[in-house]
């Protein structure tokens, strides 16, 4: 019960390192497509990072929960540590959002972390409030009405997007002005706190990790929570084959829904939700045999590093990001940032696109290094 699961480890650490691939370039300008996220509808390699990461946190929210509980924490002690942990990460996604310029006027309120946070919060209090009381003070969370909540989520905001009318559009709208989760934001949160960088006609409409879309992102720790709970009960005999099997159901449902519901990861549609799950849970079936295989294990130990202390990995990130933009390379007439530096270096043997993904990798090796540091002192940040 208390052995990693090195398969999660090894998909929660490929995630987060396509995470700071997309977010370090070496220019923003040329990018490979996976590496670019789609506009609006349709999908790319990098649309699957964010559904994969809320995937392994639910993966890992029972067999965690069970540990405390098993240990005798009561049932509002884990509320109070849920709900602890879920606002400290929407207060980092904030504070991330504001440095380094901490223009409160206009800084973004959404974000990955924040989404993160409040998903975590959500499926976490919903798991522990419907979880029985087993031997002594142990809990037994519910993984029928985990199931039954995830399903609820996705035909309730698929639902509301079709039928029901957004005032002054209509029904239905999968559209980035006229949507649902769109109106909302611009009604709560305003489009000046909104992510600046997708304008449509020249004017920033929507954000990327609203309020309403984050419902249906609940469906992707939910769906993890089931695996994690099934995982844990080492019921199933092939689990492997059984999770690239339904896996796929998952995606070729998402597929054929499609006429009815697009798949957006800027809505986070029901369709997307629903492809993302089948796609993290082939993932994750793929790499329970491959990480065990002797040479392709020990060329995964990056992953895991990477795997087992991400929080880390993506704030440091942020905060050397100011550095590597700030023109202190070459002198006045012609300053330089560190990471037009970079794409011009690079630039000089290979391709814009390469010479784009080199830099990154660096990046990506400078952050590596940090935590193995980390790993070999065991700082593990956790919350």
């Amino acid at each position: 019960m208390n052995k990693r699961w090195d398969a999660l480890d090894v998909l929660r650490g490929l995630t987060i390192m396509l995470m700071l691939l997309n977010l370090s370039p070496g220019s923003w300008q040329f990018n490979y497509s996976w590496l670019e996220h789609a506009k609006w509808d349709g999908w790319t390699l990098i649309d699957m990072v964010a559904p994969a990461f809320l995937f392994c946190i639910g993966v890992a929210m029972p067999l965690s929960l069970r540990r405390r509980s098993e240990k005798g924490e009561s049932r509002q002690a884990l509320l109070r540590h849920v709900l602890w942990r879920s606002l400290a990460l929407i207060a980092i996604g904030f504070f991330l959002n504001l440095y380094p310029a901490f223009d409160f006027e206009h800084v973004r309120i959404p974000g990955v972390l924040q989404r993160i946070g409040l998903c975590y919060g959500l499926v976490g209090v919903f798991m522990l409030l419907t979880a029985r009381n087993a031997s002594g003070t142990a809990l037994t969370l519910r993984p029928g009405l985990i199931a039954g909540a995830a399903l609820f989520i996705l035909v309730s905001y698929w639902v509301l997007l079709y039928f029901v009318p957004v005032p002054g559009f209509g029904a239905p709208r999968f559209d980035p002005v006229g949507s649902w989760p769109s109106y909302i934001d611009r009604a709560v949160i305003g489009v000046q706190h909104f992510f600046p960088y997708w304008p449509v006609d020249g004017k920033v409409v929507f954000d990327p990790e609203g309020i309403l879309s984050t419902w249906p992102a609940c469906f992707n720790v939910l769906l993890g929570a089931f695996v994690g709970i099934v995982h844990a009960r080492g019921s199933l005999g092939r689990p492997a084959l059984v999770s690239i099997a339904a896996g796929a159901v998952m995606i070729v449902a998402a597929l054929l829904l499609q006429p009815v519901c697009l798949i957006s990861k800027n809505l986070w549609s029901s369709t997307f939700a629903l492809f993302s799950g089948g796609f993290c849970l082939v993932a994750l079936g793929a790499l329970m045999p491959l990480s065990q295989l002797p040479g392709v294990s020990l060329a995964l130990t990056p992953t895991r590093i990477f795997g087992e202390n991400p929080l880390l990995a993506y704030i440091i990130c942020f905060l050397i990001a100011p550095l590597i933009d700030y023109n202190w390379i070459g002198d006045a007439t012609a300053p330089l940032s560190l990471r037009n530096f970079g794409q011009l270096w690079f630039g000089q043997f290979l391709e814009p696109r390469l010479a784009s993904l080199a830099f990154g990798l660096c990046g990506l090796v400078f952050i590596f290094l940090i935590l193995l540091v980390c790993r070999r002192k065991r700082w593990i940040l956790k919350l």
